[in-house]
């Protein structure tokens, strides 16, 4: 079959997390991502932030902290995603962030349940 068919098959869906990382990019070219400890609190207080997710590799006082200070104010909830991978997104390593748009931060939390439903199934299936 000659090359230049090849490009008419249907586009793979990303994966998850790579669906969740295109989805955080999104947000970022949009102005509505927020990085960053002090300035996604800040939001969250100020009632702007909709989702806080935070690095597979954030630390756990980082992690504990932004519960406790927001917690019950907005959902902070864990990405499978590290600091390193979300650079590109960021522009500096952060461990936490902040969605605020309410539409991108349900197309985030969407990304993130289905990558919660792959683990939970891969969890299953051992």
């Amino acid at each position: 079959m000659p090359a230049h068919h090849e490009k008419a098959a249907p586009k793979a869906q990303p994966a998850p997390a790579e669906a969740l990382y295109q989805t955080l990019s999104l947000c970022r070219k949009a102005g509505k991502l927020v990085t960053g400890f002090d300035a996604v609190e800040q939001a969250a207080v100020q009632g702007k932030a909709w989702l806080v997710l935070y690095a597979a590799d954030a630390s756990s006082k980082t992690v504990r902290r932004m519960q406790q200070n927001v917690g019950d104010l907005v959902d902070v909830l864990p990405m499978p995603l590290k600091q390193e991978q979300l650079v590109p997104v960021s522009r500096k390593p952060a461990a936490v962030y902040a969605v605020v748009d309410r539409s991108l931060a349900a197309l985030c939390a969407a990304k993130l349940e289905a990558c919660q439903t792959l683990k939970n199934k891969e969890e299953i299936s051992e």
